[in-house]
């Protein structure tokens, strides 16, 4: 198998992407090889007006299947949380084709789902120096050291990557809104709710966040009309993950129209 990337577009380490200048080509093949580590030994490098050539030894055919095989059993198992089997399957799937990104960033989400948010990062960094354009990777990239690591400028490095990708996300668009949020820049998470909610209408996560952000930055009536709109004028998805928003939802519209009553705001 073989990988055509450009310079630029190599990611180093959380939120670093290489810095093409580094030096002599010879300098530039070792320091991708010490990047690439975990795979070093299964590739030839060589570079070429400014773009990595990255070429994998290939397992014999027969081996690939087997491994094939392997991952989408690892995905049934991961599905019916049978996570330790699945983990080994997707380790036993790496060890015959380790450049396989779809099974690296699977045994990534096996990890998080185990509690090993450090073994998980190193995962999916490792599938975007396969693949640099790997939008899935980006984004839990930018989920756990929002949610889990509480280290908001490197999420926001990765949820920017995802917008490059794919600027019409509405997920994406309502996570890296509600990063802004969290950042205080209240301008820009405003713009990235309204573009989320154009794109998916439906979703009730964006009008609780919207909702959120207007009550945080100070226009009480703004956040009770987008909270009037969720809960009485759209009909309600069903799922356990939407009734809890919806929760969420009535909680923070019961406790707006109190706080607007106790200073005589009326609506």
């Amino acid at each position: 198998m073989e990988f055509l990337i450009p310079l630029k577009d190599i990611v180093i380490g959380p939120g670093k992407r290489f810095d093409p200048s580094t030096g002599s080509e010879e300098d530039v093949i070792a320091l991708i090889k010490k990047t690439y580590g975990f795979l070093a030994e299964t590739m030839e490098v060589s570079i070429q007006e400014g773009m990595v050539r990255i070429k994998f030894k290939d397992s014999t055919p027969e081996k690939i299947n087997e491994a094939l095989a392997k991952l989408e059993k690892a995905v049934k198992e991961a599905q019916q949380g049978r996570l330790q089997k699945a983990l080994n399957l997707f380790q036993e799937v790496l060890a015959v084709i380790p450049e396989h990104v779809d099974a690296r960033r699977n045994l990534a989400k096996t990890y998080l789902e185990l509690g090993n948010i450090e073994r998980a990062k190193k995962l999916l960094n490792e599938c975007l120096q396969i693949d640099p354009k790997d939008f899935w990777s980006y984004i839990m990239l930018g989920n756990i050291y929002a949610r889990n690591e509480r280290n908001l400028d490197v999420a926001e490095f990765y949820y920017e990557k995802c917008i490059e990708l794919n600027p019409n996300d509405g997920m994406l668009l309502n996570n890296y809104a509600s990063l802004m949020m969290e950042k205080g820049n209240v301008a820009k998470a405003e713009e990235l709710f309204k573009k989320a909610l154009k794109l998916n209408p439906g979703y009730p996560h964006t009008y609780f966040g919207l909702a959120l952000l207007y009550k945080v930055a100070g226009h009480p009536e703004e956040s009770l009309k987008v909270l009037e709109k969720l809960l009485f004028l759209m009909p309600k998805p069903q799922g356990i993950e939407s009734s809890q928003i919806y929760k969420e939802a009535e909680n923070l519209y019961r406790e707006m129209k109190k706080e607007m009553g106790a200073k005589g705001m009326v609506h």
